[in-house]
């Protein structure tokens, strides 16, 4: 693979819709599991053990919660990009196989970090929670260290076959951008985050016009992770519904519908909800979680040893942080 083919989303989306298949269900959940990691690092225990390592070798910092990151499609088709060219091209490292310096390459997508930026890279599983938890977090060699630094608030998932890349960056974000930052179907469920000033006012799965409350998974109240069943038919349109207490409102993705089932689409833009619907709220206390994006002062890069986890899993780590300018 090479930048001939590269093609850089400029397509103009609401938040969590996919553009040209950017994330696929796999990425969105791959980003959900690392927000899920994030939010309550405490709450994964046993992946840990079965990663081989326990919370007994964690930093303090690594120790507490982050608010959750937000999507962003630069960074997850750059992060695609990587782990198809070490598929195809037989390389793990986190050149590009061409030798492509890792910055040359995130900076023809990706342009907005002010503070810094991180990538992690593992192959040998397809099940992005086994890769976050049981791998990434159980590395003291900087992977965990990247997942939980408070400096980053956005990411890009990328998977091809058993190939998996996380790029991390400090970006700047617009205003008013939404509290559910990723909404993915794994397993028979579906999992939101929520990263707010307070507990939302109504979190709901609605799944082809039938909402239900989403129920607390892991987490605060206001900083967590929340989830629902889902019994889906082939192709069944779902969407997960949102309202702050302040009475701001919307969806996951923003327009359209996400398909479960066995359907070869994964989006579908064309579906239309109707209103919000629903009064009940979600219970929980509103606390605010004070997790802020805090900037890098210094320049420092590294790159982790390679590790090796459970099945032959894989993983290598690049971190580089930048001074502001100005």
């Amino acid at each position: 693979m090479d930048f001939a083919q590269l093609v850089v989303l400029t397509v103009v989306a609401g938040y969590g819709d996919p553009v040209d298949g950017y994330p696929s269900d796999e990425e969105r959940a791959l980003i959900l599991w690392t927000n899920a990691a994030r939010v309550a690092p405490d709450e994964f225990k046993s992946d840990y053990r079965t990663g081989g390592c326990s919370m007994a070798e964690f930093s303090d910092d690594e120790k507490t919660a982050k608010s959750p990151l937000y999507i962003d499609l630069a960074l997850t088709e750059v992060a695609r990009f990587h782990s198809r060219d070490m598929r195809d091209n037989g390389c793990f490292q986190h050149e590009s196989c061409d030798g492509t310096d890792t910055w040359t390459r995130v900076g023809r997508y990706y342009s907005d970090a002010n503070g810094g930026m991180g990538e992690n890279i593992a192959y040998g599983t397809t099940d992005p929670r086994a890769a976050v938890m049981s791998m990434w977090m159980c590395s003291h060699d900087g992977h965990r260290a990247n997942i939980m630094s408070g400096s980053f608030n956005e990411m890009g998932g990328g998977m091809a076959s058993d190939f998996l890349t996380q790029d991390f960056a400090a970006g700047e974000l617009k205003e008013g951008e939404p509290p559910v930052r990723v909404a993915a179907e794994h397993g028979d469920a579906v999992y939101a985050d929520w990263g707010a000033a307070e507990a939302p006012a109504r979190l709901q799965l609605n799944v082809d016009g039938d909402r239900t409350n989403l129920e607390s998974f892991v987490g605060d109240p206001d900083n967590g992770v929340y989830y629902q069943s889902l019994d889906a038919e082939e192709c069944t349109p779902w969407a997960v519904e949102w309202e702050t207490r302040s009475g701001e409102s919307g969806r996951f993705p923003a327009t359209g519908a996400l398909l479960a089932g066995n359907c070869a689409e994964e989006y579908d833009q064309s579906v239309v909800w109707g209103g919000s619907g629903g009064d009940d709220d979600v219970d929980g206390p509103g606390d605010d979680g004070g997790n802020g994006v805090i900037a890098l002062p210094e320049v420092m890069c590294g790159t982790g040893a390679s590790v090796a986890g459970p099945a032959g899993l894989v993983a290598a780590l690049l971190l580089c942080t930048r001074r502001r300018r100005g």
